[in-house]
């Protein structure tokens, strides 16, 4: 969806290997928008409002002459219709949507998103309780890791801290290929460092492939 089939088959390798060399397992999922954010369109509608009523304000104080009997009407049909213009244009164009967006609000849906894919893919019943989701968001342009208890318990502090540093450029440029496959190689680093190692048996305990979902996109 978001890949091509090589990509995929490339990042999906890249993941057996983390799991293969350090024992943890890891859920990567890539989704479109992780929530509505209803919010955004209203946002652009009252920048669109304020912006427009400003320009005719000016107008008006400047050209008084022009002023007649419709001006009423027709400032409000244009008021009105700048606003509209932008709140549709956040739902055809991405990077006009995501000027509205808040970073703090993006992050907790992300988590809350990231949340259900823990319990929805028993993440917390791993061997060892050493599993971990990865999230990206492409619309957000965020990332959130989520840890179970026996890796918070074993890596260093500031170690998720520095993959999702090492992911955010890319992930901003629009190359989400590239943001996941450095995600991925520098927390694969930093589980060496921590001291895991691959499990006896070897078993995969959650044999799932790279995640593609939609979210709430459109």
């Amino acid at each position: 969806m978001y890949f091509s089939e090589d990509e995929t088959r490339r990042l999906n390798a890249r993941i057996r290997q983390l799991e293969e060399n350090t024992g943890v397992e890891v859920v990567t999922a890539v989704v479109g928008k992780c929530d509505n954010y209803p919010e955004i369109p209203w946002k652009a509608f009252a920048l669109g409002v304020a912006f427009s009523t400003l320009a005719l304000l000016l107008q008006a104080m400047l050209r008084p002459a022009w002023l007649s009997s419709y001006s009423a009407l027709v400032h409000a049909i244009i008021v009105l219709g700048v606003g509209t213009s932008m709140a549709l244009l956040t739902a055809a164009w991405s990077g006009w949507a995501r000027c509205f967006l808040d970073r703090t609000r993006a992050e907790s849906e992300m988590r809350q998103y990231a949340q259900s894919l823990f319990f929805e893919h028993e993440v917390f019943a791993t061997q060892d309780r050493t599993g971990l989701v990865i999230l990206v968001g492409l619309f957000e342009r965020q990332v959130v890791i989520l840890t179970d208890s026996g890796l918070d318990a074993r890596l260093p502090s500031g170690a998720l801290q520095t993959v999702v540093a090492a992911m955010t450029p890319d992930l901003k440029r629009g190359d989400r290929f590239r943001a996941l496959k450095r995600g991925l190689s520098v927390i694969a680093e930093s589980l060496r460092l921590a001291g895991f190692e691959p499990t006896v048996d070897g078993t995969d305990q959650i044999p799932e492939a790279l995640i593609q979902q939609k979210g709430e996109a459109e």
